[in-house]
């Protein structure tokens, strides 16, 4: 359901906004909220199409899925206003859009285009949603394999490495009233390729990260009172290395 005039939207009270819904983690965490009887606000900018397959197969969720259309670098106010306007109903917000594109420190340009999206609009995101919605749990989406030096992808690991310590920063700001953690991933059976099969070696333990153990760890950080900046690396030891 796109959001065209927020004054229409009908809402239950346990909602969701969930960034980066079009991609491939954010596709699994849509499921995920809506298996257990969540509202999600489904934040893309691009990928429209993934989000409606996913619901074109899903049927039984279409009334609990509201598509929202934005570019962070331009019109994140349309996500406070939709806060505001729903504040009554959120419990919480998933920070899982991000980029993951080539470059290092060499490209300083490369590096503060990426920590745009993947660090400062989670950041904004989460400022705002503890002014206005005061109430529940925000979770940040990491990536297991960030310790240790790629210059390929060196920007990427350094925005996810900021986003790290900024969960821990924003618990210890936004307590008691809200959680913050993290959840940091390693490769999906999707995403495994001839390319980063590399990144896939490195892992100790040679278990597929399954859909349902992604569901338990966000069930856990979701539900456990008194959890707070943790970061849990479901990563089959990756970032040990």
């Amino acid at each position: 359901m796109p959001i065209k005039n927020i004054d229409n939207v009908k809402m239950q009270k346990n909602a969701v906004i969930l960034t980066g819904a079009s991609g491939k983690i954010g596709i699994k965490i849509l499921e995920i909220f809506l298996k257990k009887d969540f509202s999600v606000v489904a934040h893309f900018n691009e990928n429209e199409n993934s989000l409606q397959k996913f619901i074109n197969e899903n049927l039984n969720f279409k009334e609990n899925v509201f598509l929202l259309k934005t570019d962070f670098r331009t019109q994140l106010p349309e996500i406070y206003e939709f806060m505001q306007k729903y504040k009554e109903n959120l419990c919480g917000l998933v920070n899982c859009a991000a980029i993951f594109q080539k470059g290092n420190l060499k490209n300083v340009d490369n590096l503060l285009k990426t920590m745009q999206i993947n660090d400062f609009a989670a950041l904004s995101l989460s400022e705002k949603y503890a002014e206005i919605v005061k109430k529940g749990n925000i979770i940040n989406v990491l990536d297991g394999n960030i310790f240790g030096y790629n210059e390929t992808y060196q920007n990427y690991r350094i925005s996810k490495l900021f986003l790290l310590e900024a969960t821990r920063q924003s618990a210890l700001l936004f307590a008691p009233e809200i959680r913050v953690n993290a959840i940091a991933l390693g490769m999906l059976e999707k995403e495994i390729t001839q390319s980063n099969s590399r990144a896939l070696q490195k892992e100790i333990l040679k278990n597929k990260i399954l859909d349902e153990n992604i569901a338990k760890t966000i069930d856990f950080l979701w539900n456990c009172e008194n959890i707070t900046g943790q970061t849990i690396f479901l990563d089959n030891g990756a970032h040990l290395l």
